[in-house]
């Protein structure tokens, strides 16, 4: 055993992998890692989108190349871990942030729904464990990071399954990180509120109303404040760029209420 730590190494020798990439944390954690210097893959399945972010991520000055990627599908996260290793070489960074959100009563939701959500929410990380961390802990090095969600223990009414997959998913992520001990491999999990993002914007009218009016009464509307994707990539890049012989295990960022004029 040895207590000491190799130096961490230039982001420009990091290859990361980003999924759902294509648009709100996904995106702005491409972003931040690229204008940190890191070699970004990124992956979707909304590919034009994907070629977008490369073409800004470039103009920019950074690293990226775009890879289309379902992570419910063992063969499309095979290939992007091919596609991202002949681009950039073996990652070091593994950013989980693809999701979709469907909202319903636990028991009115459709079980095939319920089995979707649990899917890409809670199966597709432990498929991204499977096909990456053998790699990271041979080399003894590697930093991933998985979005979670406040939902995990205040959960919230109608929101389906999501907030038994983000509860699994935490679960998983502090088994994960008790068993990565010793192996030079870092996982944490970046925990946000209510965040501004295209999940829930699809939502008809009736449904929205009933889900606001729903977490009003229970408590969840105090402010009508909303994080920002970018305000999320912050507490990712952070993580990743934690000196060797140290590791931020969870970070939660939630909205700043507003201002109030007349504090009394």
């Amino acid at each position: 055993m040895s207590l000491r730590f190799p130096a961490q190494a230039d982001p420009s020798t990091r290859p990361a992998l980003v999924t759902g990439a294509s648009s709100g944390i996904g995106r702005a954690c491409a972003e931040a890692l690229a204008a940190l210097g890191h070699p970004v893959v990124v992956g979707a399945r909304r590919v034009d989108r994907l070629d977008e972010l490369v073409t800004t991520i470039r103009e920019a000055g950074g690293q990226a190349t775009a890879c289309p990627l379902d992570v419910t599908d063992p063969t499309s996260v095979a290939g992007f871990l091919t596609a991202a290793t002949d681009a950039y070489g073996e990652p070091e960074v593994l950013v989980s942030s693809a999701g979709t959100l469907i909202m319903a009563r636990v028991w009115e939701m459709d079980p095939d729904e319920f089995d979707g959500q649990i899917d890409i929410h809670l199966r597709s990380v432990q498929r991204l464990l499977h096909a990456v961390m053998p790699g990271m802990i041979g080399r003894r090095r590697g930093d991933v990071v998985v979005i979670g969600s406040d939902v995990a223990y205040t959960a919230r009414p109608r929101s389906g399954a999501y907030v038994a997959a983000k509860a699994g998913l935490e679960a998983m992520a502090v088994q994960a990180r008790r068993e990565l001990e010793g192996t030079g491999v870092r996982l944490g999990v970046v925990r946000p509120g209510p965040v501004m993002t295209e999940m829930g914007t699809e939502f008809d009218p009736a449904t929205a109303e009933s889900v606001i009016n729903d977490w009003v009464r229970h408590g969840f509307g105090r402010h009508p404040r909303m994080c920002k994707p970018a305000d999320l990539a912050r507490g990712v890049t952070a993580m990743v760029s934690m000196p060797r012989g140290a590791q931020i295990t969870e970070l939660e960022i939630q909205p700043e209420a507003p201002i109030e004029e007349d504090y009394s």
